[in-house]
C-alpha cells in the first residue's frame, strides 16, 4: 500500500513537472532540429510496422545519451561474439544518442526513444518490445518504469554504475522515497570499489552490488576514426619531424593559454605544430579570430578538402568538425584535455591514453574523480594548476623527450589493464538471458502440471 501511494504522489508529481518544464524544452530541442522528433514513442506509441517481426526481444538496453549509448554498444558487440541470434531494443533519450544507436544492424537492433515515466507509457512500451531481460547503463533510475518490469518479472541490470557527489545527496534525501524501487534491481554493476559502500550506503540493495570496473576503457578501443584522417591529414604539409601539441575538448579560454604558450615556445622549437579541437565545433570561427588577434593565420579542418598541394598552409589547425578528435590524439605528441583549467568537470582523457600519450589536465576534473586519481597515482598523466603551470610543465615535456615517451607509455599501459570489463559484463547478461529463457521454456509445462491436479 505504501508503494502504491508514493507512485501515485510521484507520478502526479513528475506530470506537473512535465507540464511546467515543456517550454524549456521545447525551445532546447528546437535549437537542435525537430523538437516532436519521437514524440509519440515519449509517450508510449511505437509503430507496430517497423517492429513486426518480432514477437518479443531478448534484450532491452537503455542509456540516455551518446556516452551511455556508447557503452550499450560495447556490451553489444561482445554480446553478439556470444550469441549472434540474440534480438536486440535499444532505446535512447537525445537525437544524438538514437543516431549513434541507429548504426547497429537493423536486423538484429531495434532502436527507439525511451518512454517517460508515466505509467500508461511505460506499459505500453513493455508490451511492444515485451523483453526478456532490461539493461540500463549508469544510474537511470525511474520507479514506474521498475515497477511495471517487476510485475512482469524481468529482471534489470544497472551496468557501469556510477554516483556523483550530487546524485548521492539526492538519494540519500529522497531514500524513504527511493528505497522500494532500489530494492527491485535484480544487480547493479558498478565501476569503482569505492561506489560499492556509496551505492549501499543510498538504499541500493549491497548484496546485489558487485564492483566490475569502468567500460569508458573498453568504449576507447571499441571507437577508432583513424581511417577517416588519412583522406587530408598529409595535405596540412606538417613533415615527420613536426612535434605536435593537441588541446582536445578544450573550453573558452583554454585555446588562448594554449595559444600563448604556443608562440613562447616555438620561438626555440621551429618544428612546433598545435591543433585546436574545441568541445563544441560551432565555437571554431571565434577560435580562429583569436589566433588572428595573436597575428596567426590558422588553418580550419573544412578548408583542407580544398587544398591540392601538399605545402605546410599553418602552424595551426582549428578542428570544426566532430568524431575526428580519437584519430587525432594518434597524432600527437603532447595532449591536453580541456574542460580542467578554465572550466569545472574535465573531459574524457581515456582516448589520448589509449593512444600511448603524454596528458596534461587542469586540476579540474571533477566528472572523472576516480579514473583521474587512478592515472595520477600511476603518474600517468601531470596536472597543471594555471596558465602558468601550465606554460612550464608543457616546456619541461617538449625539453625532455624521455620523460614525455615514459609518461605516454604509463598512460597505455593503465588502458591495457582496465580494457576487458565489456566482455565480462556482456557474460553476466548472456547468463541472465540464457536464465530467463528456461524460466520462460518452464511455464507451458507448468500450467499443463496445474491444470492436472
Amino acid at each position: 500500500m505504501r508503494s502504491f501511494v508514493i507512485r501515485v504522489l510521484y507520478t502526479l508529481l513528475f506530470i506537473i513537472f512535465t507540464l511546467f518544464s515543456l517550454p524549456y524544452y521545447y525551445v532546447k530541442l528546437r535549437r537542435r532540429g525537430n523538437p516532436f522528433e519521437g514524440i509519440g514513442q515519449r509517450f508510449g506509441m511505437y509503430p507496430r510496422k517497423k517492429n513486426s517481426y518480432l514477437k518479443g526481444v531478448d534484450l532491452w538496453i537503455h542509456g540516455v545519451s551518446v556516452g551511455e549509448v556508447l557503452i550499450g554498444k560495447v556490451i553489444l558487440k561482445e554480446l553478439w561474439k556470444i550469441d549472434p541470434e540474440i534480438k536486440v531494443a535499444f532505446t535512447t533519450t537525445t537525437s544524438t544518442g538514437l543516431r549513434m544507436a541507429l548504426s547497429e544492424p537493423r536486423d538484429k537492433c531495434s532502436v527507439y526513444y525511451f518512454p517517460l515515466d508515466f505509467p500508461w507509457a511505460v506499459k505500453r512500451t513493455f508490451s511492444f518490445l515485451n523483453p526478456r531481460l532490461v539493461v540500463l547503463i549508469e544510474t537511470e533510475i525511474w520507479p514506474n518504469f521498475i515497477e511495471e518490469s517487476t510485475k512482469r518479472k524481468i529482471p534489470i541490470i544497472l551496468c557501469n554504475a556510477r554516483l556523483s557527489e550530487r546524485t548521492e545527496k539526492w538519494y540519500k534525501f529522497f531514500s524513504w522515497f527511493m528505497k522500494p524501487f532500489l530494492n527491485q534491481l535484480s544487480l547493479i554493476l558498478v565501476t569503482h570499489e569505492s561506489e560499492t559502500e556509496r551505492f549501499a550506503r543510498v538504499g541500493f540493495p549491497p548484496e546485489r552490488i558487485f564492483c566490475m570496473g569502468s567500460m569508458k576503457f573498453d568504449v576507447a578501443d571499441y571507437r577508432t576514426d583513424l581511417e577517416r584522417t588519412t583522406t587530408w591529414w598529409g595535405k596540412l604539409g606538417w613533415d615527420q619531424g613536426s612535434l605536435i601539441i593537441l588541446g582536445g575538448s578544450t573550453h573558452r579560454g583554454e585555446e588562448e593559454i594554449l595559444v600563448k604558450a604556443f608562440i613562447r615556445l616555438k620561438q626555440k622549437w621551429p618544428n612546433l605544430r598545435l591543433i585546436l579541437a574545441p568541445r563544441h565545433a560551432e565555437r571554431a570561427r571565434e577560435i580562429k579570430s583569436l589566433c588572428l588577434d595573436y597575428g596567426i593565420s590558422p588553418v580550419m579542418r573544412t578548408e583542407l578538402e580544398t587544398i591540392n598541394d601538399l605545402q605546410p598552409s599553418s602552424d595551426i589547425l582549428i578542428v570544426d568538425t566532430t568524431g575526428e578528435l580519437r584519430a587525432l590524439y594518434e597524432k600527437a605528441d603532447l595532449v591536453f584535455v580541456g574542460k580542467s583549467l578554465t572550466a569545472k568537470g574535465g573531459q574524457n582523457f581515456i582516448e589520448a591514453a589509449r593512444a600511448g600519450k603524454a596528458i596534461l589536465v587542469g586540476p579540474n576534473m571533477q566528472n572523472f574523480k576516480l579514473l583521474f586519481k587512478l592515472f595520477l597515482d600511476c603518474e600517468a598523466l601531470t596536472v597543471v594548476k594555471d596558465e602558468a603551470d601550465f606554460s612550464h610543465k608543457l616546456q619541461e615535456l617538449i625539453e625532455d623527450e624521455k620523460a614525455r615517451k615514459m609518461m605516454g607509455k604509463k598512460a597505455k599501459s593503465v588502458f591495457m589493464k582496465n580494457v576487458g570489463v565489456g566482455r565480462k559484463t556482456a557474460e553476466i547478461v548472456y547468463n541472465y538471458l540464457e536464465y530467463q529463457k528456461r524460466l520462460t521454456a518452464k511455464r507451458p509445462f507448468e500450467n499443463l502440471l496445474k491444470e492436472a491436479s
